[in-house]
């Protein structure tokens, strides 16, 4: 969303705001409370501490999901904010602080739980992810770089072995992307000799980490991918509530061919 949707005629400035506001408060609570009843809900640690995390069974995949937070709610802040006519500038830089203060008070929490504490492997992975959708800001051609993400239900949580998978903790049906407009690089003078819709796109999975049939965990092993896709804001139509739509559907990599990498080289006929 661009500055073009501030139309103060249409809702005056202060109510604009206002519900912005009104937004972000709403949004934190939801989510707080969901962390409070999916997260922490066990028991507390005797005191704060910090758990460097590198590298667990699932071999880093919540950084990534982590990464993909910060840079969305960074993204969206920013959007929700000029919607709002507030500055670019001001915009830009409220909205990464409300992605760093938002992340920063989960791991806060965290560090007060036995079974967490506080991850700065994801406070990195918060902030790298924030730091991106600053960056595109301030440097359009980064734009042409996506984090998108695909999920497919893993068996291990179909067959319902592990009580504490859910989809947020089912990291080998998680993959992320990052998605490349080719065309978008290219000069000039070859701008149009690769289709601007088809995009090429690096993506990291793993492995199953949770034994399908006991439920146990698992080393997981990393999966590297290789993938066209194609670029849902470049989809026909230019009415503006489509035009969101498309743009909203274009952080989804939907199923197409991937040729894996790791942990071996294979064709993917339909990756999920």
């Amino acid at each position: 969303m661009d500055s073009a949707y501030c139309r103060p005629e249409s809702m005056g400035q202060p109510e604009r705001r206002a519900l912005a506001g009104a937004t972000f408060v709403a949004a934190n609570a939801g989510l707080f409370v969901y962390f409070k009843s999916a997260w922490w809900s066990g028991k507390k640690a005797d005191k704060f501490f910090f758990k460097p995390d590198w590298d667990q069974d699932f071999r880093d995949q919540d950084k990534f999901g982590h990464f993909l937070g910060g840079y969305h709610l960074a993204r969206i802040g920013d959007a929700l904010l000029r919607a709002s006519c507030v500055s670019e500038p001001k915009a830009i830089a409220l909205a990464a602080t409300y992605a760093t203060l938002f992340q920063l008070q989960i791991e806060i929490f965290d560090g007060m739980y036995d079974k967490y504490g506080f991850s700065y492997p994801d406070l990195i992975a918060n902030t790298s992810g924030m730091a991106l959708a600053v960056a595109q800001h301030y440097h359009p051609r980064l734009r042409a770089f996506k984090p998108t993400v695909s999920y497919w239900p893993t068996d291990a949580l179909r067959n319902g072995k592990n009580a504490e998978l859910r989809p947020s903790l089912d990291y080998s049906g998680q993959t992320y992307w990052i998605s490349t407009d080719i065309n978008a690089l290219l000069p000039e003078q070859k701008k149009g000799s690769w289709p601007s819709i088809v995009r090429v796109s690096v993506g990291h999975s793993i492995t199953d980490w949770i034994e399908p049939n006991t439920g146990g965990n698992l080393r997981a092993q990393r999966k590297i991918l290789l993938s066209l896709d194609l670029d849902a804001d470049k989809l026909p139509g230019d009415n503006p509530t489509w035009n969101r739509v498309k743009h909203t559907l274009s952080f989804i990599r939907f199923p197409a061919p991937a040729l894996q990498i790791t942990p071996d080289l294979k064709i993917i006929g339909l990756y999920r």
